[in-house]
């Protein structure tokens, strides 16, 4: 069995992990970073629209302070507020280094243009076309490159090893060449991304965001918050079928698309009469969703989003991947033509809980950042904020853990715990009778999308946590061997998926309220009694149990930006 040894070992190759491994590196810290996509394929290069930060380039008015009081009303009031704070302080850092490194960022008159977002008060939103994440991983694997940091592509990580109740590596299978490594480290990182492909129609690639990270934090026992917190984005493809919920990047409506049925209405006026499209993210999606169940969208079941009214060669300029992605796909030209679109599963909000200004878990030796953990975003993510997650949060961690190497002292593999996580992985892959993995996870998929998707009720969601039990005992046939196995790659992702799902649908069931993205038909309100969050960890029998607690209080620099009578409405005095 292969051994693979460095300080810090980092699961994860998208925008996060990487940032987090150039600041390891540029400390002289001994860095691995092993992804599970190929090295330029993480999901960091889905996200399209932009990357937020206070630069004011296009209203001076604009300020951190400002962004912060954005991403906490979006988010419901129930932020992390030390992370909103680190967030929109270091976010224009983070743009400025990317500049500096050679981004292809969109421009006016030497400045980077900015665009508005969903929920913003001021143009914030940094671009480069609609291909902005795209752009931001490859900047950020050219200066990986530079460095020559270590980096291995198509792993699995599986296991988590620890000895003394201390984190010190990792177990993954090459799934090119079919091989078991054992990853030996002194600090291990989780950079894995979210869990949208819980649900049947989602933005994410089919083999990334089956929550494989909240999986590995869970069978160490770390704790998890916000759970029930998913964002639906507004607007993913509906036609073809192989593309069905493929991203429509929010960059449309911040460039002047309007939404409309099929009676021809902008049906947003019902909704947010102020904001229309630019509202915020849940309030889009559930219009949406609303005006399709109420017969008022396509036959399947989408509604138009229409940005011929302007200029063809600025749509173009604007949105060539959009542009590009109808012509190929549902051939058509958005010049000239709506295109089809209806809500999709996009961003998870919950996670693993860590303190923001370190990245530290509750597991000693193991840290997360990014889409794998809660608290920056609260009940809802304002489009943009994701990009510049990842790479502040990537920077101060990996600040935090030049610091923590330095102190940090070898410790041996647990041999015996090495040859029991491999021989159980063994077991499962060699099962030979059971469900086919691809239609159980499609299963899995389709009651989550059921039973607590976009609009959610206690009756549904009670049946889908049910209906789960038959999955958590399900037998699974494995064909073939390790090398390149497709059926294995759903298998992994089904297992990871369950303690998720479950997770999601206590807390959801818990919430009694409707909260941001968290909407219940049969509790439509927001309570007073729930400005607080959901805590979810592992008992000693390996049971899921939930608790709360008071979310902190903002810094006064922050909450004077909200207007006093939104305070009101949201219960804060």
């Amino acid at each position: 069995m292969k051994i693979e040894k460095a300080d810090v070992l980092i699961i994860g190759s998208g925008g996060a992990g990487l940032r987090a491994a150039i600041e390891l590196f540029d400390n002289k810290v001994d860095v691995l970073v092993v992804g599970k996509s190929k090295k330029r394929e993480a999901h960091t290069r889905m996200a399209a629209g932009g990357i937020n930060a206070a630069l004011g380039n296009m209203d001076p008015e604009d300020s951190w302070q400002q962004h912060a009081a954005d991403t906490i009303k979006d988010g419901g009031f129930i932020n992390d507020p030390v992370a909103v704070k680190l967030l929109c302080k270091h976010a224009p850092e983070a743009v400025k280094e990317l500049d500096k490194w050679g981004m292809k960022f969109n421009k006016t008159k030497g400045k980077i243009t900015q665009r508005f977002f969903g929920a913003a008060k001021y143009r914030r939103s940094c671009f480069s076309g609609d291909i902005t994440g795209l752009e931001i991983l490859n900047t950020l694997v050219d200066q990986v490159d530079k460095r020559k940091i270590r980096f291995k592509s198509e792993i699995y990580i599986f296991a988590i090893l620890e000895k003394g109740g201390k984190v010190n590596g990792a177990i993954g299978l090459d799934t090119n060449k079919g091989e078991i490594i054992v990853f030996h480290a002194k600090k291990v990182v989780l950079a894995t991304g979210g869990h949208s492909r819980m649900f049947s129609r989602s933005s994410s690639y089919f083999w990334e965001n089956n929550g494989d990270g909240i999986a590995l934090a869970y069978d160490l026992g770390a704790r998890f918050m916000d759970m029930e917190m998913f964002q639906f984005h507004p607007t993913g493809m509906v036609y073809p079928k192989e593309v069905s919920g493929l991203l429509v990047t929010e960059a449309v409506r911040g460039e002047g698309g309007v939404l409309l049925n099929t009676k021809g209405e902008r049906f947003m006026e019902k909704y947010d009469k102020k904001r229309m499209e630019l509202s915020a993210r849940d309030i889009v999606a559930r219009a949406n969703y609303m005006e399709i169940e109420a017969g008022r969208g396509t036959k399947r079941g989408g509604v138009y989003l229409d940005i011929s009214n302007e200029p063809c060669e600025y749509i173009k300029e604007r949105l060539p991947q959009m542009h590009k992605q109808f012509g190929h796909y549902d051939h058509i030209d958005i010049c000239k033509d709506k295109m089809e679109v209806a809500p999709t599963a996009h961003y998870s909000m919950g996670g693993i809980k860590v303190d923001h200004k370190t990245g530290k878990t509750d597991v000693p030796n193991l840290y997360a950042i990014g889409e794998v953990t809660a608290g920056a975003h609260g009940g809802n993510r304002l489009g943009g904020n994701s990009l510049a997650e990842i790479l502040v949060f990537g920077k101060l961690t990996g600040k935090q853990l030049v610091k923590d190497v330095k102190k940090a002292k070898d410790s041996p593999l647990d041999e015996d715990l090495v040859a029991d996580l491999v021989s159980i992985f063994e077991t499962f892959t060699s099962s030979k009778t059971g469900e086919n993995p691809t239609k159980a996870k499609e299963a899995l998929q389709r009651l989550m999308w059921d039973h607590v998707g976009v609009i959610r009720d206690e009756k549904s969601m009670q049946k889908g946590l049910n209906a789960l039990e038959k999955f958590k005992n399900m037998e699974l046939k494995i064909p073939g061997g390790l090398k390149k196995n497709e059926a294995l790659m759903n298998a992994l992702d089904f297992k990871a998926m369950l303690p998720t799902c479950e997770m999601i649908l206590r807390s959801a069931l818990m919430r009694s309220e409707s909260r941001a993205a968290h909407y219940r038909k049969d509790k439509p309100k927001t309570s007073k009694k729930w400005l607080k969050n959901i805590l979810c960890s592992v008992s000693d029998a390996g049971d899921i149990e939930l608790s709360t607690e008071p979310v902190p209080k903002m810094a006064k620099e922050i909450e004077k930006m909200i207007p006093k009578e939104e305070l009101k409405v949201h219960l804060l005095e």
